[in-house]
């Protein structure tokens, strides 16, 4: 038992005042009167025996006081069970505001606002001398309310407390309470979340602060290797598992965990997440999706992953989920740059939503500017530089290539603007060894490629193709092809030798010391049958986009990075578009600082033009874990101790013994009474 304001309580010294009228009474007196007939009416008031008129005095007595010290304690708030039995002069309330606190049980009641029903409840019952902190959490701390005695300041800014689809860190913000809670000892700490339970131990020394996060959210990202299976990630950890560090508790200070986990949670979620335009094949994208389901569930799920891009839904899909499961699917796309690309995860009876859908444009790509650097040659009658210009028209209508040609004299000026330079019958004095090279019919040594021109050329009727599948033979009709070979090259580094003639390579790509190169040791004027025949265009083109693939700044690289992150940015505002209501929703910021802090899932974009994406993406909030109904601390555990009638603040309980012996002293007293 504690009274929250105890200030009140030397008006119990009032109860002196009835005490004193009950011992120190006056005497009856007699008295002479003209007449007794409104006496004989009380006579009957008269008639009880002595003892039970003692009686009668004493219960008016205990009433008095009762009345009394009912209404001094209700000014003191009396409390019954507090929580600070240990005498804590300090309460750290954690509170977790991650995604994961966005799901909803079956009323439609978030794991947050639960959280606060709760938190606000158990605030009542904490002396008012007791000070309390409040810091909100997610990939990190934030002091929302520092140590205070006023309870409506701390109600207010615990009601303004939201959800961000951000993952969380649990180990960073756990140390932040935890010196925060040092500053005024003893001290308790209120984790309210609804992740695993963390281990605890506590120790006499200073508490280890800044360690390992053993919560670590993490962001699944598909790599290009990465197929339509997720058998690969089947031996990782689990994200969620404190196995390898307990938390440290100083002396002094304690740990109370909340839990507000659902009981039996049912989430899927869209894990991992990339696109990026098929090599060599305009206006087709491929994207990577990871979906899981977490591995509480109590059942197997069918979900249904629609892909949108614009307003047209292009590919639903279904998948089968069992709990614990991670599956990866390939999406072949059609669509015009810039298009957003929607994808959105359903499942029967999914609690949280956040993670069920990623919006990105798909991605954007500026011309690709090639410099075809060949001496002028008017002696010769076959002129082979005009069979590659054939062949860089025969391509400009499908892609976007910007061709510069150029001779040898003004290459250097040009070579800062050109993303893939061809030399053709040349090889300039000062090698670009920043860019990538297509070299035809080269004269001599090629930068780090060793070379050695053929005076006279030796035809072939046929190539040896070594490498069918590498994209610079992509619908190549190599058995067709009469080359003459006019250079003998070394093969370095990584370069892969796709055509021979005998033991000799004729056509190799790859990249050597960094730099990309496709190496044709012929010359396609002298060449009987391929010049004039599609698969030169093709050749030329195949090898174009392929050396562009390594070009910085072609294809747009948005910044992805996951929620809770933060960016360097140039501007002054930024322009966040997300998916909302049925339409896309855009909502402008300012920037500060050059900072932009990714607190939202959505895409953004500065007014200099810096794009990028945010999502969460995170296995760790996706897994959403059931209640343990072993452990202590848990929801139901929390909100029976607050519902017992005997526990936590009673001044309603005195208000209503205030008003019962009222009435019980006017029956008992009055109800004869005459006037």
């Amino acid at each position: 038992m504690q009274f929250l304001n105890p200030g009140f309580l030397w008006l119990s010294l009032l109860a002196i005042i009835p005490i004193a009228l009950y011992l120190f009474r006056r005497k009856s007196k007699r008295v002479d009167v003209s007449t007794l007939v409104f006496f004989k009416t009380l006579a009957r008031e008269h008639q009880e025996s002595a003892w039970l008129r003692r009686l009668k005095k004493i219960v008016s007595l205990l009433l008095t006081l009762a009345l009394l010290l009912g209404a001094i304690f209700a000014l003191s708030r009396l409390i019954l069970s507090p929580v600070s039995d240990e005498g804590y002069r300090t309460v750290v309330v954690l509170l977790d505001r991650s995604a994961s606190m966005a799901a909803v049980d079956d009323s439609g009641i978030s794991r947050l606002d639960r959280a606060k029903e709760i938190v606000a409840a158990r605030l009542e019952s904490v002396p008012e001398d007791v000070g309390v902190a409040l810091i909100g959490y997610d990939t990190r701390p934030e002091v929302i309310q520092p140590r205070t005695l006023k309870r409506r300041e701390l109600l207010s800014r615990l009601d303004q407390i939201t959800v961000r689809p951000v993952a969380q860190q649990t180990r960073s913000a756990l140390d932040a309470a935890i010196v925060l809670a040092r500053l005024e000892t003893p001290a308790l700490i209120w984790h309210v979340t609804d992740s695993p339970e963390v281990a605890v131990r506590s120790v006499s020394t200073e508490p280890v602060t800044g360690g390992p996060d053993a919560e670590l959210a993490e962001n699944g990202t598909a790599s290009e290797a990465e197929t339509s299976s997720a058998e690969s990630d089947d031996d990782e950890s689990d994200p969620l598992a404190d196995a390898e560090s307990a938390l440290e508790l100083p002396d002094n200070v304690d740990l109370e965990r909340i839990g507000v986990a659902l009981e039996k949670p049912v989430n899927a979620g869209i894990t991992a997440f990339r696109i990026r335009p098929v090599p060599l094949e305009h206006g087709r994208f491929e994207a990577y999706v990871q979906v899981s389901l977490n591995a509480d569930a109590p059942e197997p799920v069918t979900g249904k992953l629609d892909v949108f891009v614009g307003a047209a839904l292009v590919q639903p899909r279904e998948v089968d989920l069992n709990p614990g499961d991670r599956i990866g699917l390939i999406l072949k796309l059609e669509g015009a740059e810039d298009q957003m690309l929607r994808l959105k995860l359903s499942v029967d009876g999914d609690c949280l939503a956040t993670d069920n859908e990623v919006i990105e444009p798909l991605p954007n790509s500026r011309p690709i500017v090639v410099a075809w650097v060949r001496p002028k040659n008017e002696s010769d009658p076959f002129q082979p530089d005009l069979y590659t210009q054939f062949a860089l028209r025969a391509f400009l209508d499908d892609y976007d290539f910007e061709i510069l040609a150029l001779e040898p004299e003004a290459w250097p000026s040009a070579r800062e603007s050109v993303d893939v330079a061809i030399f053709d019958d040349c090889v300039p004095e000062q090698w670009p060894d920043n860019m990538p090279v297509v070299l035809i019919n080269p004269p001599g040594d090629a930068g780090p490629i060793q070379i050695r021109r053929l005076d006279a050329g030796v035809p072939h009727e046929s190539v040896r193709v070594a490498n069918d599948q590498h994209p610079v033979l992509f619908r190549v009709s190599s058995g067709r092809v009469s080359v003459t070979q006019t250079a003998v090259f070394d093969i370095a580094g990584s370069l892969e030798p796709l055509w021979f003639a005998g033991d000799e390579p004729l056509l190799a790509a790859g990249d050597v010391k960094g730099q990309r190169f496709v190496v044709m040791g012929f010359s396609p004027g002298r060449s009987e049958r391929l010049p004039l025949t599609a698969s030169f265009p093709l050749l030329i083109g195949n090898a174009l986009l392929w050396c562009a693939e390594s070009a910085p700044g072609i294809t747009e690289k948005l910044v992805e990075s996951p929620t809770g992150g933060v960016v360097p940015v140039k501007g002054q505002s930024v322009t966040w578009t997300r998916w909302e209501d049925g339409g896309l929703k855009r909502a402008s910021a300012d920037l500060q600082g050059g900072l932009l802090e990714l607190d939202r899932v959505g895409v953004w974009e500065t007014d200099t033009g810096q794009r990028g994406a945010a999502h969460l993406l995170s296995r760790a909030e996706t897994d959403l874990r059931g209640r343990d109904a072993s452990s202590t601390g848990t929801e139901n555990e929390t909100l029976v101790t607050q519902s017992g009638w005997l526990s936590g603040d009673v001044t309603w309980m005195l208000l209503v013994l205030i008003a019962f012996v009222l009435i019980l002293e006017s029956y008992l007293f009055h109800r004869h009474a005459v006037y």
